[in-house]
């Protein structure tokens, strides 16, 4: 009569074990798919698409299908160059919205330093765009005097630059309100900010 083999203990451990982790893996899988699920219900009832119920293999088709479908719109979009240019101009020209504000609300703020750091901000703004360039739109609207030009030379357009915050320092309110020859200024944006005055340009007459 043969006697039975021993058992070794890792055959024994795995007869147990595999069971039990094949258990566990489809447990995540279960769970996996059902948070594809909404994710995937939620994308598709965005687009206007109407969806009740999915199986495990209509959940993973749909999610090939939308993520194909978002790869082709990434090409498109990266493809045209224009559209990236007028995106990065709108959020430069936020962002120097963005600092004229806070040089007005700071008081005390050296008016010569913030004429320079916005007169930086609008040139590199022109060089970006020579041909369809950028507004700037500030609080207080100021239009450069138009100085005539060179026969042969082309045409340049400025922006609305320099703008700096007003001065901090004690006067009254009726002065700031009132305007100037040289420079009006509405009483509703007194005090929030002041138009450089530009350096006399030389000319020949």
């Amino acid at each position: 009569m043969e006697e039975s083999q021993p058992i070794s203990r890792t055959y024994q451990y795995r007869k147990v074990m595999k069971p039990m982790l094949e258990r566990k893996r489809r447990a995540r899988i279960n769970r996996c798919l059902d948070e594809l699920k909404e994710l995937m219900v939620t994308a598709l009832q965005s687009e206007g698409e109407n969806v009740s119920k999915l199986e495990k293999a209509d959940i993973l088709e749909l999610t090939v299908r939308h993520l194909h479908k978002l790869r082709r719109q990434q090409r498109l979009s990266s493809a045209n160059p224009v559209i990236d240019a007028d995106r990065f101009r709108a959020g430069y020209t936020h962002c120097a919205n963005e600092v004229s504000r806070c040089l007005a609300s700071i008081p005390g703020v050296d008016v010569q330093l913030g004429t320079k750091l916005m007169t930086h901000l609008g040139q590199r703004l022109n060089e970006m765009d020579k041909v369809s360039p950028l507004v700037i739109r500030v609080a207080s609207p100021y239009t450069p005097p138009v100085s005539p030009r060179l026969d042969g030379e082309p045409p340049q357009t400025r922006y609305a630059m320099p703008l700096t915050p007003a001065s901090s320092s004690g006067s009254s309110g009726s002065s700031r309100c009132s305007p100037s020859p040289d420079q009006p200024m509405d009483c509703s944006t007194a005090g929030l900010l002041k138009v450089a005055k530009k350096e006399e340009m030389w000319r020949p007459w």
